[in-house]
């Protein structure tokens, strides 16, 4: 029930809410929030004119608004009338301006009408102008490939204008014209190139007239002894190669200028030496051979290769087959062209080289040949022949084979060897005329000595040599056989009168002292294992002497004949000498010498001046001694050879007499 009155209570409320306006207003304004930007905009513009909050002032709220407004309203009509007669001013404006457009369009098209033609013309003038443009820039390129200003022509024709960078930039310019005009030719412009080539052809004659006479006076002035080749001379030297005959006139000015002024300052360094005295005269030291000879062969080389740079800068010959860029070649685009002409100018220095130092000949000649004539020494004589040799390669390989100054040295070379040969020979000739024999030491005699020392004196020469290795064991074995023949023979006449075994120790020491010599070089291996082998050779005799001094010495001679003389059917008990008392009388002198052998060795070998070699005899013969008693010891066992008790008949053993024997050898 009490809830019943609630609701029943609450319903008539809100219908009085409803009923009531003033309600709703409350309502609407307790509602309202004041954060809304409409609602503190209203009340911002409403503080403006409501200044004072009372009872007429609420009132005439609305009215005051609405007057307000209605006053705002009526300025801004005020204010939008004179907006209104300007916009009608305007108006008129733009209708006078309309008129006068209309009016001049009116001209307009009655002026176009008339001009018309007027307008086809001065365009179709346009037209004609552009393309007479394009033919005049067509005309100028024209003109500047293929006429020369008149500037070019007065650098290349006058006399009185100097040959210089702007004269080989004109003639190059003319070589282009020419070069243009061959290609017009081929075209349907024959006529225009056969004319622009005949009125080329007078200037060109002119240019290469005056480029002629210019180098012919710059080649005159190349007498001196280091002459320089301007920029100026090597460009008109690559441009006078489009003239052969012009060109061969001045290498040929050059060659004679240049023969002349080598073959003067030759004989200046010959005779005067150099400004100031220095350096010193090459003849000051013509006591001295092997420098006189060397002094005037470098002179040369270095004048060779000085002539050499002078003549490939003035030819601009560039290695790698490069042409010169003064005057295009005839095809440039082709490398094996490039490479011919490179080729053709290597041929040209060389040909120009070989002229220019012929005349050097002559003096180089008959100095040396002075100098050859004094019989020198074999010694120096072969110094000379070896440096006349390595300066003949050098130059040779700096001017060509076949030029003069090469022969000249080539013939100077086989004079030189011819000298030294003929020197070896007399001293062969001499040494086998008066054969030196052996002294008591059995050393190698004096001229074998002088000889080697003089061979070890050649071989040092030979070695320090610029002889490519290939070569020079077969290059130097003409001498040593020239050198070492005679010597061996001599060795070999020397011992006729003496006996085996001292004929094996001199001929050992004599072959010993030459091999020493011999060993140092590795040019010498040959002779070296040739000598070896016959040193050998007279090993084995003083081995076989040694052995049988041994079995002599030892008393095993007898027995070792004696089995070398018996045979299988007889035992060698029976054979005389061959008896067990014999055999241990034997063994007691053996007992004996291996005491003493040491000094026996000693003394037989004591002049063989190798202690390597006499250590190698030593040993094989011990060995060969130590075989024979190995067999003896075999035989004396052997049942065979009918031994009673044969253990006690050898009192030593084999490896006991090896022992003793090893120690003999220790002891030597």
């Amino acid at each position: 029930m009490e809830g019943h009155s609630e609701t029943t209570g609450t319903a008539p409320q809100a219908k009085l809410t409803k009923a009531n306006p003033l309600s709703r207003k409350l309502q609407k304004i307790l509602g309202t929030s004041l954060e809304d930007p409409n609602t503190q905009e209203a009340l911002e513009a409403l503080s403006e004119f409501y200044a004072v909050n009372s009872l007429a002032a609420r009132r005439n709220l609305r009215s005051d608004i609405e007057r307000r407004a209605m006053s705002i309203n009526t300025r801004f009509l005020d204010a939008f009338e004179a907006v209104n007669e300007q916009l009608l001013e305007i108006e008129k404006e733009v209708q006078s301006v309309n008129r006068c457009y209309v009016e001049m369009e009116e001209k307009l098209a009655a002026a176009t009408g008339q001009t018309a033609h007027l307008m086809k013309q001065t365009q179709d003038l346009k037209a004609k102008s552009a393309r007479c443009q394009i033919r005049k820039s067509v005309v100028d390129v024209f003109l500047a490939r293929f006429t020369l200003t008149d500037e070019e022509i007065l650098v290349l024709t006058q006399p009185l204008r100097p040959v210089g960078p702007e004269f080989f930039e004109s003639l190059k310019h003319l070589q282009q014209i020419n070069d243009d005009c061959k290609a017009l030719l081929i075209t349907e412009h024959q006529k225009a190139g056969f004319e622009i080539m005949e009125s080329m052809a007078g200037h060109q004659e002119a240019a290469y007239e005056k480029l002629f006479r210019w180098a012919q006076n710059e080649c005159r002035s190349m007498n001196r002894d280091s002459p320089e080749v301007t920029a100026a001379m090597r460009d008109a030297m690559c441009a006078l190669k489009q003239r052969p005959v012009l060109f061969q006139t001045c290498i040929d000015e050059i060659s004679h200028i240049r023969r002349s002024a080598i073959v003067r300052s030759f004989l200046d360094a010959l005779t005067r030496g150099g400004p100031g005295g220095f350096p010193r005269p090459i003849e000051i030291h013509a006591h001295d051979s092997l420098r006189y000879v060397g002094d005037m062969l470098a002179w040369l080389h270095q004048a060779a290769a000085g002539e050499r740079e002078m003549l490939e800068g003035l030819f601009d010959a560039k290695p790698g087959g490069k042409p010169s860029a003064t005057i295009p070649a005839s095809n440039p685009l082709s490398p094996e062209g490039a490479i011919g002409v490179y080729e053709a100018e290597e041929q040209a220095i060389s040909q120009i080289l070989d002229k220019n130092l012929e005349g050097t000949c002559r003096p180089l000649r008959a100095r040396v040949e002075q100098v050859l004539a004094s019989q020198p020494g074999a010694i120096t004589a072969y110094r000379i022949a070896n440096l006349i040799q390595f300066y003949a390669s050098i130059i040779i390989k700096a001017l060509g084979p076949s030029a003069q100054l090469s022969l000249a040295v080539e013939e100077i070379t086989e004079m030189a060897f011819k000298v030294f040969f003929d020197t070896l020979n007399s001293q062969a000739s001499k040494l086998l005329r008066f054969v030196q024999t052996p002294n008591h030491d059995l050393l190698p005699p004096p001229a074998v000595k002088e000889t080697i020392l003089q061979l070890k004196e050649i071989m040092s020469s030979y070695d320090g040599s610029m002889v490519v290795s290939e070569q020079r064991e077969n290059d130097f074995s003409e001498i040593l056989m020239a050198i070492l023949d005679p010597v061996l023979q001599m060795c070999v006449l020397g011992t006729s009168k003496l006996s085996p075994l001292e004929n094996a120790i001199y001929m050992v020491n004599c072959l010993h002292h030459i091999q020493t010599a011999l060993s140092l070089y590795s040019f010498t291996s040959r002779q070296v294992e040739s000598i070896e082998f016959q040193i050998e050779a007279q090993i084995e005799v003083l081995v076989a002497e040694q052995y049988a001094s041994l079995l002599q010495q030892s008393g095993l001679a007898p027995l070792m004949l004696a089995i070398e003389a018996s045979h299988d059917k007889v035992p060698l008990a029976l054979v005389p000498g061959m008896d067990s008392r014999s055999i241990a009388d034997t063994m007691t002198r053996l007992d004996a010498f291996f005491y003493s052998v040491t000094g026996e060795v000693a003394s037989t070998l004591s002049r063989v001046t190798s202690s390597r070699l006499t250590r190698r005899v030593t040993k094989r013969g011990f060995k060969m001694f130590i075989d024979a008693y190995r067999r003896l010891h075999t035989e004396v066992m052997d049942p065979a050879n009918k031994y009673e008790f044969p253990s006690t008949i050898l009192a030593r053993t084999v490896e006991e007499v090896e022992t003793l024997v090893a120690i003999g050898q220790d002891e030597d």
